[in-house]
């Protein structure tokens, strides 16, 4: 098991890259990337495209929203 790094040891660039890596937006079902940091940080559309792009990751790649447990159950 990997050792946790303390958290007085996190930059706040990592805990922001985590931030933005793991996003999820609020509606259902899949979202662009941009959409979940939009919605996360509270951004606009530009911004949250640009600090996906400043991480290193596609602001136009689908991520997973939250599941509907009573439409699918």
């Amino acid at each position: 098991m990997e050792e946790q790094m303390p958290i007085r040891e996190i930059t706040d660039e990592q805990l922001v890259k985590r931030a933005v890596r793991n996003a999820r937006a609020r509606d259902t079902g899949d979202s662009p990337r941009w959409v979940a940091v939009m919605d996360t940080f509270g951004l606009g559309s530009t911004y949250a495209h640009e600090l996906c792009t400043a991480h290193g990751l596609n602001p136009d790649e689908k991520v997973n929203g939250p599941t509907c447990k009573g439409c699918n159950p």
